[in-house]
C-alpha cells in the first residue's frame, strides 16, 4: 500500500486487502494536526484464511486488541506461533514488512496508523534520538487509557473530536518512545565533516527565506547531489530538505519567542509560503500553533 492515508477510504481500502470484510466500528482521521489516524473493527466469526497484513511504507502501526483473539502467526506458508492474545495487550508495527495471521475466534481490535514523519519530529526534541520498539504484545494500563479515551472522543469533546484525539495522539506517542523504545543505531561515519559541514549549514541558515537546492549544497563540498545527500542524511540524521525545514521552524520560534513582529514578517523571513502555511507546519512540529505558543509565553 503506497498511498498516502490522506481520507478514510484508504484506510477503507487497507482493511478490505487485508481482509476485514466486516464495516468498520470506527474510522477516525487523518487528524488535523498529527495526521494519525484511529480504526475499530470487529467480528463475531472467525476467520481461519490466512491474511497478509500489509505495513504501510510511511506510518507505524499501533495494534491493541480490546479482547481476546486465539490466533496464528504464519511465515511463507508455515504456522510459526499459535495461541491467545490477552485483552488489553497492544504491540508497534514499523513502517516497512508484512506479516500473516489467521483468527479462530471473534476479535475487537483498534489500529492506528501514525505518521513516521511524526515520530521523526517528536525524537528530535530529544536529547538522544530514539527508535521505538515494543514489537511483542505488551500490556500496559496508560497505553490503554490513553486509546479508550480517543475512542471516547465525540462523547469527551462532541464537534472537537478530532482535536480532542490530536493531543492524545501526542501523549501516547512521546510515552511510548519515553518507555517502549532504544537508542537508534549509531549512524555509520559521513565523509561530511569539519570545515564543509559548517560551510554547508552556515548557507542554510543565511537563505532560509529564499531557500537552497541540493545541487549548490553539492557545490560548496565539490560532490554530486546524490552523493552529497546521502553524506549529508549519514551526518545529520536528516535529508537536506528536511534539516531546512527544522532549521527554519527553530529560526520561527526564535522569533516568537522575541516577540514584536506579525506572523506574516516571520513567515516570510523563514522561508514559508506564508502565515497560514507557517502555522500549519509549525503546529505538526511543536504541537501548538504559533499564534498560541507566543501567547502562552506573553509575547
Amino acid at each position: 500500500m503506497g498511498t498516502a492515508i490522506d481520507n478514510t477510504e484508504v484506510l477503507k481500502d487497507w482493511f478490505l486487502r487485508s481482509g476485514v470484510h466486516t464495516p468498520l466500528h470506527t474510522c477516525i482521521g487523518p487528524l488535523p494536526s498529527s495526521k494519525a489516524s484511529i480504526v475499530r473493527w470487529t467480528s463475531n466469526q472467525p476467520d481461519a484464511m490466512i491474511q497478509t497484513i500489509s505495513s504501510h511504507p510511511n506510518d507505524y502501526r499501533i495494534a491493541i486488541m480490546l479482547e481476546p483473539v486465539d490466533a496464528r502467526i504464519w511465515l511463507h506458508g508455515q504456522p510459526v506461533w499459535g495461541g491467545v492474545i490477552a485483552a488489553e495487550r497492544f504491540r508497534i508495527c514499523p513502517p516497512s514488512g508484512a506479516s500473516q495471521w489467521s483468527r479462530l475466534s471473534s476479535c475487537d481490535i483498534v489500529n492506528l496508523f501514525v505518521p513516521a514523519a511524526l515520530i521523526d519530529n517528536l525524537n528530535a526534541l530529544r536529547e538522544t534520538p530514539l527508535s521505538l520498539g515494543a514489537q511483542q504484545f505488551t500490556s500496559d494500563r496508560h497505553v490503554m487509557e490513553l486509546v479508550r479515551r480517543m475512542l471516547n472522543g465525540d462523547a469527551m469533546a462532541g464537534p472537537l473530536q478530532s482535536q480532542y484525539c490530536d493531543g492524545l495522539m501526542v501523549a501516547l506517542l512521546s510515552y511510548l518512545l519515553e518507555h517502549y523504545s532504544r537508542p537508534a543505531a549509531a549512524p555509520q561515519s559521513s565523509t561530511l565533516g569539519g570545515g564543509r559541514l559548517r560551510r554547508v549549514l552556515t548557507h542554510m541558515g543565511a537563505n532560509l527565506a529564499t531557500g537552497v537546492s541540493n545541487r549548490d549544497l553539492a557545490a560548496l563540498c565539490g560532490m554530486s547531489e546524490a552523493h552529497f545527500s546521502r553524506e549529508f542524511h549519514l551526518a545529520l540524521g536528516l535529508p537536506p530538505h528536511r534539516y531546512l525545514m527544522k532549521m527554519r521552524l527553530e529560526q520561527a520560534r526564535t522569533m516568537l519567542l522575541a516577540g514584536g513582529r506579525a506572523m506574516a514578517d516571520i513567515a516570510e523571513a523563514c522561508g514559508f509560503h506564508d502565515a497560514s502555511h507557517l502555522s500549519r507546519t509549525f503546529s505538526r512540529h511543536f504541537g501548538t500553533p504559533p499564534a498560541k505558543f507566543r501567547q502562552q509565553r506573553g509575547n
